[in-house]
């Protein structure tokens, strides 16, 4: 891990927002720049994250166990036994636990495909905090991205990284680059705060 201070802007493009005056009382500047190398295990943490199913997954979902009772339904007494029978019951919980662990396993199996799409090959990537505003690396992509507060979306921390995410940006910051954990926590505390405002179009006293 390094960290550096600085006074210039990000040496990338800024998001549109920056097309304005700092809105608060001081000029902008970096404060600490973290460098480390992002992995496939990163993106996999990533991917691992609990997050609401899109509807396409939902409808999924639930014609798959929709199918899983088609499959019981059709099986021959032999195997599933008399109907309202404990026979009958066993064979059904043990088709949904089937489908259940066929379901688990290939969820996994997608995220480890996934995870090395996204970094095929272990890539240096840096995180930098401003006064301002913050940029950093995207898991997804090649690109940084540098996010003014109202832009920041959602900060999350796991034991072993540090996220900030909105919509089209997702920026993974492992805990490994810092000297400890409390400096990673600190420092997703002081994100969530520069996110909470004020932005440039509050209004100012």
């Amino acid at each position: 891990m390094t960290a550096s201070n600085g006074t210039g802007m990000p040496g990338r493009d800024s998001a549109s927002a920056f097309a304005f005056a700092p809105s608060r009382d001081f000029d902008g500047g970096l404060l600490q720049r973290y460098t480390f190398t992002l992995t496939h295990a990163d993106a996999l943490a990533f991917l691992r994250l609990q997050r609401e199913w899109p509807d396409r997954a939902k409808w999924a979902f639930g014609l798959w166990f929709l199918f899983g009772g088609v499959v019981w339904g059709l099986l021959p007494e032999s195997l599933s036994g008399p109907d309202q029978s404990w026979q009958s019951l066993a064979t059904f919980v043990a088709v949904i636990a089937l489908q259940f662990a066929l379901l688990w396993l290939g969820r996994g199996l997608w995220r480890h495909w996934r995870a090395r799409q996204m970094v095929p090959a272990p890539r240096l990537a840096e995180f930098e905090e401003w006064i301002d505003c913050i940029a950093g690396s995207e898991i997804d992509s090649e690109d940084s991205a540098c996010l003014s507060p109202e832009l920041i979306g959602q900060v999350l921390e796991t034991p072993t990284h540090v996220f900030v995410l909105n919509h089209n940006t997702h920026i993974v910051v492992p805990k490994r680059a810092f000297a400890n954990p409390q400096k990673a926590a600190a420092l997703a505390d002081r994100i969530r705060e520069l996110a909470a405002g004020p932005y440039y179009f509050d209004p100012q006293d």
